[in-house]
C-alpha cells in the first residue's frame, strides 16, 4: 500500500467533481460524520441532480479516501461498525481550492433546467399541449418554490448563515423560473400559437 504522503501528492493534481467537492464540504462542516449524515444532507439538498442513494455515496467515499482527501475511523455501533469520516490536510486543501477563484465559466453559466430544455421544442407540440405543459410547469415550479420556502423556515434555527444564503439562491432561481414561465405563457397566449 502506498504511503499516505505519496497518495496526497498524487491526488493534488486530480480534479474533483462538483459532487465530490460538495461531499468534502459536508464532511468539513459535520466532521466526524458518517455516510448516513452525508446521504441525509444531500437528501434535503435543494439540488435536484445529486443522488443521496447508498449506491452513489459509498463508492464516492471510497474514491475520496483512496485519493487521500478523507480518512475514516471505524467504531463499534451496536452489532455493527460504522465509519466516521474526516477531512485530511489534502482534502481541506482541495476544498479550499474549490472555494477559491477563478470561478470557471461553466460554474457561472446558467443552471441545468429540464423545463427550459423542453421549451426549446414546444413548436413540436400542439397548441393545447403547449398550454398544458406551461400551466403544469408553472404549477410545479410554484409548488417547489413554496416547498423550499417552507423547508427554509422550518430549518431556520438549524441553518448556518451560509446554508441560509445557499437556500436563498435556490429560492431566487425558482422565482426567476416562475417569472420566465409566466412570460412564455403570456407570449404564447398573445400570439395564439
Amino acid at each position: 500500500m502506498p504511503r499516505p504522503d505519496k497518495i496526497a501528492r498524487e491526488s493534488e493534481g486530480r480534479i474533483a467533481t462538483e459532487l465530490e467537492n460538495c461531499v468534502l464540504g459536508i464532511i468539513a462542516g459535520q466532521q466526524p460524520c458518517t455516510a448516513y449524515v452525508i446521504r441525509r444532507h444531500l437528501g434535503v439538498s435543494l439540488s435536484s441532480y445529486w443522488s443521496a442513494s447508498a449506491g452513489a455515496i459509498y463508492p464516492l467515499l471510497r474514491r475520496l479516501e483512496t485519493r487521500g482527501w478523507i480518512c475514516a475511523d471505524e467504531q463499534s455501533w451496536g452489532t455493527r461498525t460504522r465509519r466516521n469520516y474526516t477531512l485530511t490536510r489534502s482534502g481541506r486543501k482541495k476544498l479550499r481550492e474549490w472555494l477559491s477563484p477563478p470561478v470557471t465559466g461553466w460554474a457561472a453559466a446558467f443552471t441545468y433546467d429540464p423545463i427550459r430544455t423542453r421549451v426549446f421544442f414546444l413548436d413540436q407540440a400542439t397548441p393545447a399541449q403547449r398550454l398544458d405543459f406551461l400551466n403544469d410547469a408553472i404549477a410545479a415550479t410554484a409548488s417547489a418554490l413554496e416547498q423550499h420556502r417552507a423547508e427554509k423556515k422550518a430549518l431556520a434555527a438549524e441553518l448556518s448563515e451560509f446554508d441560509s444564503m445557499g437556500r436563498d439562491g435556490a429560492i431566487s432561481e425558482l422565482q426567476a423560473r416562475l417569472r420566465w414561465l409566466r412570460s412564455v405563457l403570456a407570449r404564447i397566449e398573445k400570439s395564439g400559437k
